[in-house]
């Protein structure tokens, strides 16, 4: 309200079109998040789950522009406003709430998962951009839409005062806003009902839009003496806060006469099945030699989780705490304290992920290679290799040597020189803006086939430091470790890349290692990322019982093993002999996961019920406790281990 010189209190003045101009806008909305119906699993017909979304649709149209209708409500006020103002602002911001929606869109379509905090990391640290690998024609799709989103806004603007003055017609607000709350609580009654019944339908179709605000009423119906269906989710880990406390307790080295070469390769994206004689033939030759283990899977479905655990040994829940206190890996510690020369070599950039700050916080700058020319990403794993061989030949022959090798060609758009080709026909131009799975599905064969050229690229360029190393004769006494940071989907399970969910082909990665002296193996029982930092750190002295510093074991410990645990930006997998269960740790309940077998094959409903008896809970309840067993808290601690 705005008070005047009598004295008298009136709301702000709003142009005569306003109504007409949020009316259109509301509709190039709806346009807008119809993206949403097209996205929803659920199937349309004659149904509660139809009646939830169409609601949700219609109201969550209103919410999303909400912001931008607030704005320049708020703007009118102003009462020495220039007549360019008004306009101005609601064409600026109501394009600006379409592009975001449409962009939001985009995203769940092919990944499963809104704008979060990965994405929003994605936009702001140097080099999450140049990650996606997108080329000219991505960024100029991408202006081109967001340009039709401002000019569809701006022409609404003269013809909605157009309308108002040809129409007789008045919108009545009052009314309008009667409407919308009547639907909103309708479809939040639905979902509350849908929750007491654990209607996955219904559940699973909330999921679809951005920041639905859910509503539950089973406080209310268990004070009535009502029981509602369990949900599928369990309890929520609690993960540690800002400050760690990591190690457990100071860890007591062993002397190590001759500390060996450790050689580590991260092939972005990589998968288990594309290790194979055909597409990896330098890597299948060492997996023939040294050890190969068959069911391996990255600690994350992301790089920053897959490589965090890696160095760490910790469940990647722990990498937000570890990047605030930029606490290095006790692996790196030891390295530096042994007196390692390090060669540690990127195709992507240090500071996204933010490894400057976390597993190479305390290594110099001058450690950090990075090729910052704007060349294509298999020219930088090419151009990384050389380097990479020249700085073996080159080195201190008389200290130990640490190196690591972040391979790009294999993140999405698979990068590869013609000379790489094995599988054709492939798709020669990849434009994220006009793919979604719809347009995707007809041609994800031969996006996968760049894939597997981009992949047998990579191995050519290891194989060339492979050969190195044996020419100058290091195999006796250097640790070699190949794997990739986490796996990448195509459609196999209804997503194209990773970081969306815990399906094997996004966390199950091939795993090959020389370890001096250790026969010929090939491993069949579960390992993880966690368990490869761990070994190595063993191999330079640290005791068997791994307990106060890691969460890994040795990679050669064949006991029998309960669990292996993956994680995400919001959640972890526990993943059994005969269960995958997926769980929020950032809000409780907040998801609808079911739980699967390891092979991600859904239970049947009669089955799922009785998923958690004692011994699967014991199974959950470890590896929550695990979540917060290295943090500051020491109440926390006490709490975890009761």
């Amino acid at each position: 309200m705005r008070v005047w010189a009598d004295g008298t209190r009136r709301a702000p003045v709003l142009p005569r079109n306003f109504g007409w101009f949020a009316a259109l806008s509301w509709a190039h909305m709806l346009v807008v998040t119809s993206a949403y119906l097209s996205n929803s699993e659920s199937s349309f017909g004659f149904n509660g789950t139809t009646l939830f979304q169409g609601l949700v649709w219609l109201t969550y149209s209103v919410v999303y522009l909400m912001p931008a209708l607030l704005l320049t409500w708020l703007t009118c006020l102003w009462s020495r406003r220039p007549p360019w103002l008004v306009p101005s602002v609601a064409v600026l911001t109501t394009a600006v709430c379409m592009i975001f929606i449409r962009a939001d869109s985009a995203i769940f379509d092919l990944y499963r998962f809104h704008f979060n905090g990965f994405v929003l990391n994605l936009l702001i640290t140097p080099g999450g951009i140049d990650s996606l690998g997108g080329d000219g024609g991505t960024y100029r799709s991408v202006a081109l839409i967001a340009a039709g989103h401002f000019l569809s806004q701006a022409l609404m603007w003269p013809l909605s005062g157009w309308i108002a003055k040809t129409t007789t017609m008045r919108l009545k607000w009052r009314q309008a806003l009667v409407v919308l709350l009547v639907a909103m609580a309708g479809e939040r009654v639905m979902f509350g009902l849908a929750d007491l019944s654990n209607d996955g339908q219904v559940l699973d179709a909330a999921r679809t839009y951005p920041y639905y605000g859910r509503t539950t009423f089973r406080a209310v119906a268990a004070k009535f003496g009502l029981n509602p269906v369990s949900r599928s989710e369990g309890p929520a880990p609690e993960v540690a806060g800002g400050r760690v406390h990591y190690p457990l307790a100071e860890v007591a080295f062993s002397p190590v006469v001759n500390p060996p070469n450790v050689v580590i390769f991260a092939v972005e994206s990589l998968r288990w099945d594309r290790l194979t004689e055909t597409i990896m033939p330098n890597v299948w030759r060492l997996a023939q030699r040294g050890q190969h283990f068959e069911r391996h899977y990255s600690s994350g479905n992301g790089t920053r989780e897959g490589l965090f655990g890696l160095f760490y040994g910790l469940y990647g829940s722990y990498w937000q705490s570890f990047l605030h206190a930029q606490r290095s890996p006790l692996l790196m510690d030891r390295f530096q304290d042994l007196g390692y020369q390090f060669d540690l070599r990127t195709s992507a950039r240090f500071s996204y992920p933010e490894f400057d700050r976390t597993i190479f916080a305390k290594i110099p700058a001058s450690a950090l290679h990075e090729i910052d020319a704007p060349v294509e990403p298999w020219e930088k794993d090419r151009d990384n290799a050389t380097a990479l061989i020249q700085a073996l030949r080159t080195r201190d022959r008389q200290r130990p040597f640490m190196s690591f090798f972040f391979m790009e060609s294999t993140h999405a758009r698979y990068s590869f020189p013609e000379e790489a080709v094995i599988a054709r026909p492939y798709l020669e131009n990849v434009d994220y803006t006009r793919m979604s799975r719809q347009e995707l599905a007809p041609s994800i064969g031969s996006l996968l086939n760049r894939y597997t050229n981009a992949s047998h690229w990579v191995d050519a360029q290891i194989g060339r430091v492979l050969d190195e190393i044996e020419r100058q004769g290091l195999l006796d006494n250097t640790i070699i470790v190949i794997t990739g940071d986490h796996g990448e989907e195509f459609m196999e399970k209804g997503a194209w890349g990773h970081n969306s969910s815990f399906v094997e082909e996004q966390i199950h990665t091939p795993l090959v290692t020389w370890l001096p002296g250790v026969p010929h193996r090939v491993v069949r029982t579960p390992t993880i990322h966690v368990d490869i930092g761990t070994t190595v750190l063993q191999a330079l002295g640290a005791p068997r019982e791994a307990g106060n510093y890691s969460l890994g074991r040795n990679l050669l410990d064949d006991s029998p093993r309960p669990f292996v645990v993956s994680s995400d930006w919001h959640s972890i997998a526990v993943i059994s002999a005969d269960m995958k269960y997926r769980i929020a740790y950032t809000n409780r309940g907040n998801d609808h996961w079911r739980p699967t077998t390891p092979e991600d094959v859904p239970f049947e409903s009669a089955e799922e019920a009785g998923v958690l008896n004692r011994e699967r809970q014991q199974i959950v309840l470890d590896a929550i406790a695990d979540c917060s067993r290295f943090a500051a808290n020491d109440k926390r601690r006490r709490r975890t281990r009761a």
